[in-house]
């Protein structure tokens, strides 16, 4: 197999980076628990440093490119291809996720180009849609109301939405608490908010490098979860690992062991620049996830990569 050369397009010293405290509880104390580079676009060689807060066990990118610094990680076309087959096969699971609708208010946070208000106003005419989006040109259905800002800075009504989603979204932010207590602003009393993010004590994520560093900023877990819910006044209504509507498996476990054991890093193995034995490693590797990781026993056992939450305002708020 030829190699592949990797070009980076920005040296360490060319990134806007900036050092954060962690978003949860504010502690400044960390471990370290891997370093990664850009594997899925190679905007950049850099490692970025994924960390553990010592106190509340927030894990998270740290340093990470400012928020004007991250527009080279994000492609040109990254919101688009969602209307496809495919898609709506994943819009009509992540519907059953969601309490019965009929003529609800309804938020959809960083929803692309809507297509996934558009597939529930196709299924729900009677819905008021509303999605915001920072990085979006614009929304093609002219039902759907839409702010072209991040939540916090989009003005929305206070108590205004029976139902707030997001799909794998919070896990790109740069301040996920001020979107948290923004939810917790708009929905009414009574109101939903479910939710799809990663899952950091996932293999997925820990072990097998599945998280799209430097894009994923923040990276939850079932307890992480239950702090932002009671930080923000909300309840915590279930939390539920699916592989269904991402792939949350560990496949690459293995395959990354065997090959940290033979000296390979991620630079080497996207360029293919391996040695007989390291290939051997690779290859051995990847049928050793393909055996373990058929099934989806890592949902079945809450442990999966994808971490579905659904939160509640108290009636009383």
């Amino acid at each position: 197999m030829p190699r592949r050369a990797i070009v980076p397009r920005l040296r360490a010293t060319e990134l806007e980076l900036e050092h954060v405290a962690c978003d949860l509880c504010g502690a400044d104390a960390t471990r370290e628990r891997y370093k990664k580079p850009d594997t899925g676009q190679w905007t950049s060689d850099y490692e970025f440093p994924v960390v553990e807060c010592l106190r509340c066990g927030l894990v998270y990118v740290n340093p990470r490119p400012t928020p004007a610094g991250m527009a080279p990680f994000y492609a040109n076309d990254y919101h688009g291809g969602r209307a496809d087959e495919v898609h709506q096969r994943r819009y009509a699971r992540q519907e059953r996720y969601l309490p019965p609708l009929t003529n609800q208010s309804i938020l959809d946070v960083g929803c692309a180009r809507g297509d996934f208000l558009a597939f529930l106003l196709a299924r729900h005419p009677g819905l008021r849609a509303v999605g915001c989006d920072a990085y979006s040109p614009g929304v093609a259905d002219p039902r759907i109301e839409f702010h072209a800002r991040a939540l916090p800075d989009c003005g929305l009504p206070e108590a205004s939405f029976d139902l707030v989603t997001s799909w794998a979204v919070f896990e790109h932010l740069h301040a996920p608490s001020r979107s948290f207590a923004e939810v917790a602003r708009v929905l009414k009393p009574g109101g939903r908010f479910v939710f799809l993010v990663t899952n950091a004590e996932s293999l997925w994520s820990s072990r097998a490098f599945g998280e799209d560093v430097p894009r994923h900023t923040y990276h939850y877990s079932h307890r992480s979860l239950r702090a932002y819910a009671e930080k923000h006044g909300l309840g915590v209504r279930r939390l539920v690992c699916d592989d269904r509507l991402f792939d949350g498996r560990g496949k690459g476990t293995f395959r990354w062991k065997l090959l940290r054991a033979t000296g390979v890093g991620f630079a080497a193995d996207s360029a293919r620049d391996l040695r007989p034995g390291q290939r051997l490693a690779r290859t051995a590797g990847k049928l050793v996830d393909g055996l373990v990781f058929a099934l989806s026993w890592e949902a079945w056992l809450g442990r999966s990569g994808m971490l579905i939450a659904e939160f509640e305002k108290p009636e009383h708020a």
